[in-house]
């Protein structure tokens, strides 16, 4: 007779999970992100860095309200520009950092619309954040980059009055300070594409992969596009088989596509129901024409 209770020596083999685009491509990205971290090294926690160093402005209101007010640490002292658009103030910490987040105490005198830019040399710059719909009070950005000078730039007023702010605060690490940052050990490869507003040729890029990847419904290609947070204008990203694109900030209005994001269905005849395994995520999109097309059977 046979015992009771023993439990079979067999299991029924586990249950096949089928993972889709968007799992295996962060299970990968996820792999390839672990392997360029060392485990030794700890990277430095952000410091603000911009306390007590120089700052300029495009104008201010009057004798008593100078840019300098503004990176004081003195939350009773403010900076306030001249009532036009556009007005910009700037800091220079001195030497190039690798930015964390930007912290911005308004007066009521606030903006609607701006923008947080970044610049190595003081000439050339870079949008790292922007906004068309500002709320004024105190305001947390996580921005990325390495950078020496920053700038708050305003294009749109709130109120009749110019731009004022009480605190302009930036963090982040220098080479000079605790461990420094982590070092990466090379980049992700050829089919994981990382843009900044500044990057030429992103269009050619998005173009030549969609021709690979249009009507690819069985082949090898993967790809990823990443977008570092800030504006993209006149872009038209076709999303293809096997191709994610994805914003890198903290919310999805941290990168902004004025253009499109779509999917189409010309390779097969207007069929969206073949139209699988592609992505879009963490993002802000003002289409050209008001409305966007994602025409697909299994995507997210």
């Amino acid at each position: 007779m046979p015992a009771v209770g023993i439990p079979p020596t067999t299991s029924p083999p586990p249950r096949p999970v089928r993972k889709g685009l968007v799992g295996v491509m962060v299970t990968a990205l996820a792999a390839a992100l672990l392997a360029l971290t060392p485990a030794t090294h700890a990277e430095a926690a952000p410091t603000l860095l911009s306390q007590g160093k120089q700052a300029t402005a495009s104008s201010q209101e009057n004798g008593g309200t100078p840019a300098s007010a503004a990176v004081d640490g003195d939350p009773g002292t403010r900076w306030s520009s001249a009532a036009a658009d556009p007005q910009w103030i700037r800091v220079d910490l001195g030497a190039p950092a690798a930015l964390d987040r930007v912290e911005l105490s308004w007066e009521t005198a606030y903006a609607k619309a701006y923008r947080i830019e970044l610049s190595s040399n003081g000439n050339d710059w870079s949008t790292a954040y922007s906004t068309t719909t500002g709320t004024g009070g105190n305001e947390t950005l996580g921005i990325s980059g390495t950078a020496r000078y920053v700038r708050v730039l305003g294009t749109t007023r709130a109120t009749g009055y110019g731009y004022s702010l009480w605190e302009f605060k930036v963090f982040g690490t220098t080479n000079g300070g605790g461990t420094g940052p982590i070092q990466g050990g090379g980049d992700l490869g050829p089919n994981v594409h990382v843009f900044d507003p500044s990057t030429p040729g992103i269009q050619a890029k998005l173009d030549q992969v969609f021709q690979q990847q249009e009507s690819a419904q069985f082949g090898t290609g993967r790809h990823a596009f990443f977008f570092k947070p800030g504006t993209y204008n006149n872009l038209n990203a076709q999303i293809g088989f096997y191709t994610q694109i994805a914003g890198l900030g903290l919310r999805p209005d941290d990168t902004t596509i004025n253009g499109d994001v779509t999917v189409d269905a010309g390779w097969f005849n207007g069929n969206a129901t073949q139209n699988f395994w592609r992505a879009a995520e963490n993002l802000a999109l003002n289409p050209v024409n008001g409305t966007n097309r994602w025409a697909v059977s299994q995507a997210a």
